[in-house]
């Protein structure tokens, strides 16, 4: 190769990683040492859904003394922080591969390399037998019962935890972070007029941000663990033998295992509609199995208590700032569900556990 031809090559190489980068993440990988890299082009992605980032595949062609062939890699670029002023995604992702994912008692899929900032990150990629818009009752309880194994790992060790200060911890040292950004997300919201149908709902928004240290005030009595932060059938790959791969942990925290559920139950009604389980029968096999797990139980009216404000503080996280992000149109054409799955639960917490 001429000194033209590979300053030409490596001009034109679209990646965030160096070869070499790849080359010593593979070597790793199969445990071969002599692995060189021969080539790597662009995937189409299926079954891949938005997220924090960029998000692009590859086929990578390889050879060395013990193995050749070729993988398919996933390419992830997270860009900015979850919110201003918190760890990047990126950083908060690869710290729980380095340091917590021999803790952590679920499937990953396997992190081939990544820049130790998080700018990128080289994942194995896994595509799913089911779709998660098709997934099963069954497959559901798996995701559900795998929940209860992590949170029950880590229960009530939010002190140990602190010695990875790139976690998230919503409810104590990022909480003024997060109602910050609610409150300039619902300022562009108003701004730009986008619940201008829905003026009672931009009360119940201003309320909310209003009494945020009220929101959270029983979450705090709860005992913490390590949340995944954004888990639910998007982020869990199903495979042929019935185990589940679960990835994306750019949202790990730290915080009471009520907001977990919230989210997995409403994001995937808001995804999917209708599921095949009831969202009451997704919470009582989570509160059946951690109670023969770890015998830790509720009564049902501080399980709907806790469900309430975890609902609150959810929207007021996460769902501001997508309400501000999200097109009018898609507001509109989406808007049934939007009162279904958010509006009247939330209009009706407010109302129960704030105003009265």
């Amino acid at each position: 190769m001429t000194i033209d031809q590979a300053e030409s090559r490596i001009v034109d190489w679209p990646w965030p990683f160096s070869q070499a980068d790849l080359a010593a993440g593979l070597r790793r990988f199969y445990k071969d040492p002599t692995i060189w890299i021969q080539e790597v082009k662009p995937l189409s992605l299926a079954h891949v859904r938005p997220s924090i980032g960029r998000i692009r595949g590859a086929v990578v062609a390889y050879e060395g003394q013990q193995t050749a062939g070729t993988c398919r890699l996933i390419v992830k670029e997270p860009r900015g922080t979850t919110r201003t002023g918190l760890a990047g995604a990126g950083r908060r992702e690869v710290g729980v591969y380095r340091y917590l994912a021999s803790e952590i008692p679920v499937d990953f899929p396997s992190m081939i390399s990544a820049s130790e900032a998080g700018d990128w990150m080289i994942m194995e990629e896994i595509t799913p037998v089911r779709a998660a818009e098709a997934w099963e009752a069954e497959d559901y309880k798996r995701a559900i019962r795998s929940l209860v194994v992590l949170h029950d790992r880590f229960w009530g060790l939010s002190e140990d935890l602190a010695a990875f200060p790139w976690l998230s911890r919503p409810l104590d040292a990022d909480f003024e972070v997060h109602v910050a950004a609610a409150a300039n997300s619902l300022e562009r919201v108003v701004d730009q007029g986008r619940l201008s149908n829905w003026p009672d709902r931009v009360h119940t928004l201003a309320h909310l941000i209003l009494n945020a240290e009220k929101v959270i005030e029983p979450l705090k009595h709860e005992p913490s663990t390590l949340l995944h932060g954004d888990y639910w059938p998007g982020n869990i790959s199903v495979l042929g033998d019935g185990r589940q791969v679960v990835y994306d942990w750019q949202m790990a925290a730290v915080g009471p295992p009520i907001l977990d559920i919230v989210a997995f139950v409403l994001k995937s009604e808001w995804w999917f509609g209708e599921l095949p389980l009831s969202r009451d029968e997704i919470t009582q096999e989570y509160r059946k199995h951690l109670a023969a797990l770890s015998g830790k139980e509720w009564d049902e009216a501080t399980w709907t208590e806790l469900w309430d404000h975890a609902l609150m503080w959810r929207f007021l996280q996460e769902w501001m700032d997508l309400l501000a992000a999200s097109p009018t149109t898609l507001l509109q054409t989406r808007a049934e569900l939007l009162e279904r799955v958010w509006f009247d639960p939330l209009g009706e917490a407010v109302t129960k556990r704030l105003l009265s």
